[in-house]
């Protein structure tokens, strides 16, 4: 378990400062935000227009407001296809599916307890020697995880939405072109970090604010991660008790 505890952690960095503006191109798709644009479509603003620094906080003044939000994305890191699919909220829910080189796991936290499901696949590919071991003593249960397994930050809203609303010094904000985004107006914001590297934030141009994409198509751990669902009703339930297993436990 510790080679998963260890990529979770290392995703969940990456999405807390993708959401920054700082990290995170591909959406997996082929297509990118680029490819969607339709400038005059999305018609002109005087918020598309100010400095990209301005844009940036006011994103980050919307977003620190939410309550619930669902964040996809497919992420290049290290060598491993990283594909996830969450909604989560500042209630410590949270619900999904996270996929690590073509192997999924289902993702639950009901008040900041979390569990995963991962499927046989997903143990065979990450338990090593053990795999068969766990395998047959999980039985397709959810897996208990506590706060040190690296992956509670996936189901932290609030933690993501700290990194939103932080001001970043050390970067720099360059406002782009206006586009749409699955239907919706938002104008690009090109971040350049102090090591040279760029990712760019789409954000609605309309209010409130949210950011809408984030992607980064260059240099390491590249990627994209889509925010939808902006603060939509998120009903979780945790697991009956002969549908849960503690590793820590057998």
């Amino acid at each position: 378990m510790a080679g998963w505890a260890r990529r979770t952690a290392e995703v969940a960095a990456l999405l807390a400062a993708s959401a920054a503006l700082v990290g995170c191109g591909d959406d997996g798709d082929g297509s990118s935000a680029g490819d969607d644009q339709t400038g005059d479509s999305a018609g002109s603003s005087a918020f598309a227009e100010q400095e990209g620094a301005e844009i940036r906080d006011a994103s980050g003044e919307a977003m620190g407001q939410l309550e619930s939000v669902r964040v996809r994305g497919d992420i290049t890191m290290g060598g491993d296809e990283i594909s996830l699919d969450l909604a989560t909220s500042t209630a410590g829910d949270c619900t999904g599916t996270l996929t690590l080189d073509g192997a999924e796991a289902e993702v639950l936290s009901v008040g900041g307890q979390a569990w995963f499901r991962p499927s046989e696949e997903f143990w065979t590919s990450q338990a090593g020697p053990q795999a068969d071991q766990v395998i047959d003593l999980v039985a397709g249960r959810w897996v208990v995880l506590g706060e040190d397994d690296g992956f509670a930050e996936f189901c932290d809203l609030d933690q993501l939405l700290d990194e939103l609303v932080e001001s970043d010094t050390e970067s720099t904000y360059e406002t782009g072109e206006q586009s749409e985004v699955d239907g919706i107006a938002v104008v690009a914001v090109e971040s350049t970090d102090e090591d040279g590297e760029t990712s760019t934030g789409y954000v609605a141009v309309e209010e409130p604010h949210h950011l809408v994409r984030i992607e980064k198509t260059e240099g390491e751990d590249t990627g994209t991660v889509t925010f939808t669902e902006f603060d939509e009703p998120l009903e979780v339930e945790a697991p009956a008790d002969e549908d849960m297993v503690d590793l820590d436990s057998l």
